[in-house]
């Protein structure tokens, strides 16, 4: 029972006062049990206000409240799996280090855009989220966390095609919404969002990112083909969430990247619990989902610096 119709049983006078204390006690205990439990986690504190939950997050502190009802959403990660994505963010760390830009594409409620700004007061970070209601959510955050001169949101994402377009979002799950049904489920609500090509964007504003993550589930592939141009001139670090079964309804296979980037002269690492891995292609037996990729001739010190994480895997 909830603990408001707890209160209006009470007020109903469907349950005793001392029947009433006593089950609201049961309720209250959970806040006691977070308390424990948040010792063994990344989650530092949690603030309840009217209308709002908000978690302090990750070495940086960062805070973060989500939309209602959301399950797998960056806090709610860390408190069911105690971390989130340690060794992608130690690769972010790297691959954003000594840049003046980022572009956060696929940015959620912007754990990650919030967090490396935090951690570089000289960085800007573009984040890119068609979501609406992610979208809110990241824009709340980013005037929570106090960078909002350096962390620019955009209601929109990146893709191939500049337009509008149908994003798939399963209830309850929406950090899978994508413009493909990626999660094949039927009650999969349809809603309307923008693109834009990455080589259009960085035309139109002007904004040489030295670093782009890309996490956009199945979509990665339409990205990096809308700013071929911009990627082939100016060789920026990527991160990239390349998984086959969400490609797969793209219709490609997460290799036609590995070869669309070798083409250009970047070799590929997989990021995973063994650490930094160079690898030349993803297979059935690949369990990792986030590669990065450097170029050979650009990035040589950041590929020495990445491939150190080898020691902490």
């Amino acid at each position: 029972m909830e603990f408001s119709l707890l209160q209006k049983n009470y007020s109903e006078g469907s349950i005793t006062k001392s029947e009433f204390i006593d089950q609201a006690l049961t309720k209250h205990q959970t806040l006691w049990q977070y308390s424990e439990y948040l010792s063994s986690c990344d989650v530092h504190s949690i603030t309840i206000s009217e209308g709002k939950v908000c978690f302090v997050v990750g070495p940086e502190f960062v805070k973060l409240t989500a939309p209602i009802g959301e399950s797998r959403v960056a806090p709610l990660e860390i408190l069911n799996f105690k971390s989130y994505e340690p060794v992608e963010s130690q690769a972010m760390n790297i691959l954003a280090c000594g840049a003046t830009a980022v572009l956060d594409v696929g940015a959620n409620i912007g754990y990650h855009s919030i967090r490396l700004a935090l951690r570089d007061p000289q960085l800007k970070v573009y984040s890119f989220e068609p979501l609406p209601s992610f979208a809110q959510s990241l824009q709340y955050n980013i005037s929570l966390n106090n960078v909002g001169e350096r962390v620019f949101s955009f209601n929109y994402g990146l893709s191939n095609e500049n337009g509008s377009f149908d994003f798939f979002l399963a209830p309850g799950n929406g950090t899978n919404v994508s413009l493909k049904n990626v999660a094949n489920r039927l009650d999969a609500i349809r809603v309307i969002g923008l693109t834009m090509t990455l080589d259009d964007w960085v035309c139109n504003f002007g904004v040489h990112p030295e670093f782009l993550k890309i996490d956009v589930e199945g979509a990665e592939y339409l990205v990096l083909k809308g700013g071929m141009n911009y990627i082939q001139a100016h060789k920026p670090k990527i991160l990239a969430e390349l998984l086959r079964k969400w490609s797969a309804p793209f219709g490609y296979h997460p290799n036609e990247v590995l070869n669309f980037m070798f083409n250009i002269g970047y070799r590929c690492w997989s990021l995973g619990d063994s650490g930094i891995v160079n690898i030349t292609s993803i297979t059935d037996q690949t369990i990792e989902t986030n590669f990065v990729f450097l170029h050979d001739h650009y990035h040589e010190s950041t590929i020495a610096k990445l491939e150190s994480l080898r020691l902490d895997g």
